[in-house]
């Protein structure tokens, strides 16, 4: 019985169970729509204009994360909400990608649990994909640029490199 619950895919389903609790049902009463949060909801309901309410065009922040808060939007009807979800979604494909990323360099479930496991306990990481700002879409891009750039010098996969370079610049 042991052997059976203890497998490396069911400590890896309880740890992410346990990074989504932490993200899903861990309250921020200090957390408020701040400076950048107001702006990325604004410029995703301005698409494609990239503009402010006094139209003036926003060059501040690259134009990405409030497109992709638009696109989400018109599924779930609210910028606020979409951007929640984009949060948490990018957290967690995030926690898949550190999973692939660590197991790519070190090939050992132990080293990658510890690594998992910091991440999913960081308290900036838990309150980056629980409010509408683009840390946690960011923290993705970068993860995934570096695990299709090691990816690629590891096994010489242009593919690879490619991505690498579509999520490093994005």
């Amino acid at each position: 019985l042991k052997e059976r619950l203890f497998t490396h895919r069911n400590i890896l389903i309880t740890l992410f169970v346990i990074f989504l609790f932490l993200r899903l049902f861990v309250n921020y009463s200090s957390t408020f729509l701040g400076a950048d949060s107001i702006k990325y909801l604004e410029v995703a309901r301005n698409f494609p204009y990239h503009t402010l309410n006094n139209n003036q065009l926003f060059i501040n922040h690259g134009p990405l994360y409030p497109y992709v808060i638009y696109f989400f939007a018109l599924i779930f009807q609210d910028e606020f909400v979409a951007s929640l979800i984009i949060s948490l979604l990018a957290a967690s494909i995030t926690f898949f990608i550190v999973y692939r990323l660590f197991m790519l360099l070190f090939n050992n479930f132990y080293v990658t649990f510890v690594a998992l496991l910091f991440f999913t306990l960081s308290d900036e990481l838990i309150i980056a994909a629980s409010i509408p700002l683009k840390e946690s879409f960011t923290v993705m891009l970068i993860i995934l640029s570096i695990y299709y750039y090691i990816k690629a010098v590891k096994f010489y996969d242009k593919k690879s490199l490619l991505l690498a370079s579509l999520f490093g610049g994005a």
